[in-house]
């Protein structure tokens, strides 16, 4: 098994005394201090024969003294070892809670609220619970006879199963520092017998020059409950779960909300145009509409950089860039409008690469099939983009520029010129007629 962690050496005098009176709490031995500031506790008659000790036990400070009158104070290993196996016979372990420990819902509930920023809106519990949890305090010494002012006891601390706990989760929830609890927690001798062997057999696993004196059962809040957050009509929830106390110190978070479709982490909410309400970080702005979207909801312009909504965007039919609507440019030559990437000399990559075809080329097949007056035009160029094929009729003196759908060869857009200049100009209505029709 792991290493468990030598955490809780008790050291001094005071760290002594702490877990005598413990002890002496746990027997129900009552406890007064007299004017010298000395901790006197009454010995029930029946355990004074048993603990081999008088009426009273005293217990100083660190800065008094027990009296000449009071007898010796139970730092010794055999007192210790009296008082343990009285425990031991009566109640099997000891339960006991941290020292401090938040005992209620109101105490956990504006901790786990104050993890949260929501903008325009608010956090409530939806459902909280408090259930003690039991760890388990194996109290030892080493296994030779220490004089009392060498006496040396360790506190380990392991879970019901016998894992190690971590040294930060034992300081984090006072198990170093332990009471009786204020109300009486009942446990089976079953459960008596099985954690004291869970105990013994993990420090023998690990420490086996020491000897057990005690298993204590350390009884700890947990917390486990729904979070809701409502901006406007907006509603959504996370359920939560955790040590109370490391929820009320701040050490420990509840968790964040996880946006679903960007996989955003973040304690800051707000909510979105269409009601939903999602980490802010995960939340853009459409910069067509103004829209407050998911950033997942949202493409991103390859020439301007900025982020909207797809029915903001097109597809350049040259190089195949989303690109905003507006950002697009219109070719001179054919009119279609293209990226401005994908123009030269304000002509585009397809009428800057016009290729002589026949009239065998399948696609010259179709475009003749459908307007049959082109036929009598001799020399032919073509270009394809993704949606259109651009297309170069040429005579002896005329050309004939006609841009058409490349699903139904509607013509998009006809022009002409004259073969001695670069210049194209629009067909009128009659000339469609004249050369499609």
């Amino acid at each position: 098994m792991s290493l468990l962690p030598s955490n809780a050496a008790l050291e001094s005098n005071a760290d002594l005394r702490e877990f005598s009176a413990l002890l002496l709490a746990a027997l129900g031995c009552v406890c007064e201090y007299d004017s010298d500031g000395v901790a006197v506790y009454a010995i029930p008659e029946p355990l004074r024969a048993r603990l081999a000790c008088g009426d009273k036990l005293h217990l100083s400070s660190t800065d008094a003294k027990a009296s000449d009158k009071a007898p010796a104070t139970p730092f010794d290993l055999q007192s210790l070892r009296n008082l343990a196996n009285e425990l031991i016979a009566t109640q099997g372990v000891v339960c006991t809670v941290p020292a401090s420990q938040p005992e209620s819902v109101r105490e956990v509930s504006q901790r786990l609220f104050d993890a949260y920023t929501i903008d325009g809106g608010s956090v409530h519990l939806s459902g909280c619970t408090l259930e003690d949890r039991a760890l388990l305090r194996v109290s030892c010494v080493t296994s030779s006879e220490p004089s009392a002012d060498k006496l040396l006891i360790k506190h380990y601390f392991v879970t019901l199963t016998g894992e190690p706990i971590d040294i930060g989760l034992i300081e984090g929830l006072g198990l170093l520092h332990v009471a009786l609890p204020s109300r009486t927690i009942r446990v089976t001798v079953d459960q008596c017998d099985r954690w004291r062997l869970v105990a013994e057999r993990a420090i023998a696993g690990v420490d086996p020059d020491s000897e057990v004196l005690l298993t204590s059962v350390v009884w700890c809040k947990y917390a486990e409950g729904k979070l809701s957050f409502v901006i406007g009509d907006a509603t959504t929830s996370i359920t939560f779960s955790g040590w109370a106390q490391q929820f009320v110190d701040g050490s420990v978070k509840p968790p964040p909300l996880v946006c679903a479709a960007t996989g955003v982490r973040s304690y800051h909410l707000a909510a979105t145009d269409d009601g939903s309400i999602a980490p802010f970080e995960a939340i853009g702005t459409c910069s067509e509409s103004g829209k407050r979207v998911l950033l997942s909801e949202l493409e991103t312009c390859q020439i301007t950089g900025r982020g909207a909504l797809p029915d903001a965007f097109e597809t350049c039919p040259v190089s195949g860039d989303r690109l905003l609507r507006r950002a697009l440019a219109a070719c001179t030559n054919c009119q279609q409008s293209v990226s401005p990437t994908a123009l030269a000399d304000s002509r585009c990559t397809a009428c800057r690469s016009l290729m002589k075809v026949s009239k065998d080329d399948p696609r010259m097949a179709r475009l003749l099939g459908e307007y049959p007056k082109l036929d009598r035009w001799p020399r032919w160029k073509l270009a394809e983009t993704a949606s259109v094929y651009v297309v170069v009729a040429a005579s002896m003196t005329k050309r004939l520029l006609i841009v058409l759908n490349k699903n139904d060869l509607v013509v998009l857009w006809l022009a002409k010129g004259s073969r001695f200049t670069k210049k194209w100009t629009k067909a009128t209505d009659i000339d469609r007629a004249t050369y499609l029709q």
